[in-house]
C-alpha cells in the first residue's frame, strides 16, 4: 500500500539563544518572553496520505478555494493567514474578500482537516532547544532542521507500509544536490554519521523528493499543522513535559485552540500512543503519555 507523506517546517532553524541551565532547570513563563520561546522551537510536521484518498481531499481542498477566492489556484500560508499586513496582501486585496470571509476559510481548511482524521496523519517532531549545550549544537544531532529530519524519516519508516515523502521547497532550486536538499538526501541514505535512534536504513521509505508549496496543496495543509504545533509548544512546551498539575495531582496540559481542532489527527502506535510515534519533542524529559485521541472517533 502506497502512502504520500508532505513534509513543510515552522520555527527558526538556527540557535538565536546562548545557551544557559536555568532555560531549562527555571524556564521564564511565556508571558514577557514570547520571542524567546517562539524561537526556542523548532517544528518539522508530516501530513501522511494513502496515495488512493489523495484525490479526494484534494478535491475539496480546491473546493474551498473556489468558494472563498473564485479560484482554486491560492497558496495558502500559515504567517499569510495570521499576519494582518499579509493578509491584506495575499488575500484581502488580491481576492477583494473580507476578514470574516479569509477567517470562515482558515477555519473550513482546519474543519476538513479534522474531518479526514482517519486518512491524513499528522507526525509532527519537536526540537527544544534550551537542552543543547555549545558543544552539542556543533553537531549533527544538535542541529534542529538535521535532527527534526532524521527523526520524522524514523517515524515515517515506522509507520511501515510504502511511502513516498515530498518536503517544501527549502533551497532556491529544486536541485538534489544543493543545500538543504542534499542533507535530507544524505540523512536519507546514510544518516550523515548522526547517532542512530531507531533506524539505521529507511527501507519502508522508497523516495525522497522536493516540491514548490504553491503547486501542492497538501504542503500548504503541512504547513499549517506544523504552526499549530510550534504554536502550541511556544505556549504550552513546558507543560509537555507534566510541569503542570492539578490540586488532585494530574498532569495538564493546555492547548491551543487550533492544535485542538487537529488532535486527532495526530498518527498513533497499535497501542493508541500518540507520544514518540505520531508527535516527538527532542530531547523528551519525562516522557508523559497525553491521552490525545481522548473522545476522539475510532479510527
Amino acid at each position: 500500500m502506497l502512502y504520500k507523506v508532505f513534509v513543510d517546517d515552522s520555527g527558526m532553524k538556527d540557535y538565536n539563544a546562548p545557551y544557559s541551565r536555568d532555560f531549562k532547570d527555571n524556564p521564564p513563563a511565556f508571558e514577557g518572553n514570547e520571542q524567546f520561546w517562539r524561537e526556542n522551537y523548532f517544528v518539522l510536521c508530516g501530513v501522511r496520505i494513502k496515495q488512493s484518498d489523495i484525490g479526494i481531499i484534494d478535491a475539496a481542498v480546491r473546493t474551498l478555494k473556489i468558494a472563498c477566492f473564485g479560484t482554486a489556484d491560492v497558496e495558502i500560508k500559515s504567517t499569510w493567514l495570521r499576519i494582518p499586513d499579509k493578509r491584506k496582501k495575499h488575500y484581502l486585496d488580491p481576492y477583494g474578500i473580507t476578514v470574516e470571509q479569509l477567517n470562515k476559510f482558515g477555519d473550513d481548511l482546519h474543519d476538513l482537516i479534522a474531518q479526514n482524521a482517519d486518512k491524513m496523519k499528522v507526525i509532527g517532531v519537536v526540537f527544544d532547544k534550551r537542552y543543547y549545550g555549545d558543544a552539542k549544537r556543533a553537531t549533527g544531532d544538535g542541529n534542529p532542521f538535521l535532527k527534526t529530519t532524521q527523526i520524522m524519516l524514523e517515524r515515517i519508516n515506522y509507520a511501515g507500509n510504502i511511502n513516498v515523502v515530498t518536503f517544501d521547497q527549502f533551497e532556491s532550486s529544486l536541485s538534489l544536490e544543493k543545500g538543504a536538499h542534499n542533507k535530507i538526501r544524505g540523512i536519507f541514505t546514510n544518516n550523515l554519521g548522526m547517532e542512530t535512534k531507531f533506524s539505521e536504513s529507511y527501507e519502508n521509505i522508497v523516495d525522497v523528493d522536493f516540491k514548490k508549496s504553491c503547486d501542492e496543496n497538501f504542503l500548504q495543509i503541512a504547513d499549517i499543522c506544523a504552526y499549530n504545533i510550534h504554536r502550541q509548544f511556544t505556549v504550552y512546551g513546558r507543560e509537555w513535559c507534566g510541569d503542570r498539575v492539578s490540586a488532585d495531582g494530574k498532569k495538564q496540559m493546555e492547548t491551543y485552540d487550533y492544535f485542538e481542532k487537529i488532535r486527532c489527527n495526530f498518527h498513533a502506535n497499535a497501542q493508541g500512543n500518540v507520544r514518540g510515534c505520531g508527535l516527538t519533542c527532542v530531547p523528551d524529559v519525562n516522557k508523559v503519555n497525553w491521552n490525545f485521541h481522548q473522545n476522539c472517533p475510532i479510527q
